[in-house]
């Protein structure tokens, strides 16, 4: 009996040319700085990643991605763009064992799927498991292939229900809020940058992301801070001055509403548990 792939090899067509073959599409890169982990736990606090998280479950639970609920059960996957706020809610995941794939990757790679949940099928898993034993064996080439054909494997089984996927100019818009968190930007200077009104710009943000542009940059701003209070010894009021308060007591207020705790206690509680990263 004929080996498989020889009868397969005999199906290819004549080249037209033996000087020129396929070739990458133009501007083509891989993933990278792939982090693979396996949680079981829910988390409440949401947080906002510049990465791209591949959610894949092995219960069923409930994710929240920009305020909308997405119902995953095993078999499906999702996956969590850049920029986009996410959180696991603890009262409705009592239990919640996932495995997770964090990744960077250049915007408009076309292995990058356009929706977000997906039908995991039998070559699907087949490549999930490629992916974790390459990770774990240390091969990191072997897992980043793995990864981008995982990719495309799941975009050709996507599911019924609308994603999202912001526009080229909000993806511009979220990159430019990001490129330095601890440089306060405000509405005014962004909608200048993208070339609309402060109104339209709002409007615009809101209809693609889910949250108010205000409430974006705020929960940056909470961001920049916890980098300089985690990673310089800077004293608290020249953190808030670099976040662009005037007042250290506007500071302190501001972030406490938004984290729970007073900077300094932030920093301290950082600095004794160093190396615990706080991703889901």
């Amino acid at each position: 009996m004929e080996n498989e792939w020889i009868s397969v090899a005999r199906k290819l067509p004549e080249p037209v040319s033996y000087f020129q073959g396929r070739k990458l599409p133009e501007n083509f890169l891989l993933p990278e700085s792939i982090l693979l982990y396996f949680h079981d736990y829910p988390h409440e606090k949401t947080i906002i990643s510049t990465r791209y998280m591949l959610i894949i479950p092995v219960v069923s639970m409930k994710y929240l991605i920009n305020g909308r609920e997405f119902f995953l059960n095993p078999g499906e996957a999702l996956l969590v763009k850049p920029y986009l706020q996410r959180s696991v809610p603890e009262k409705e995941n009592p239990v919640c064992t996932r495995l997770i794939v964090s990744f960077e990757a250049p915007y408009g790679q076309d292995y990058l799927p356009s929706q977000e949940l997906f039908r995991v099928t039998e070559a699907a898993t087949k490549l999930i498991l490629d992916l974790v034993r390459f990770y774990l064996d240390g091969n990191t080439v072997g897992a980043i292939f793995a990864l981008t054909m995982l990719l495309y494997e799941l975009g050709k089984s996507r599911s019924e229900r609308p994603g999202i996927q912001p526009s080229a100019l909000i993806v511009g818009v979220l990159a430019r809020i990001n490129s330095n968190l601890v440089r306060p930007l405000s509405i005014k200077e962004i909608a200048q940058e993208a070339g609309l009104s402060a109104s339209h710009l709002r409007r615009r943000f809101r209809e693609e992301m889910g949250i108010s542009l205000g409430e974006y940059l705020a929960e940056q701003r909470l961001a920049g801070a916890k980098i300089l209070l985690e990673n310089t010894t800077q004293p608290i009021g020249e953190v808030a001055r670099q976040c662009g308060y005037e007042s250290i007591y506007a500071f302190c207020r501001f972030f406490r509403k938004r984290s729970g705790i007073s900077p300094g206690k932030y920093r301290k509680f950082r600095e004794n548990n160093r190396g615990l990263v706080e991703v889901f």
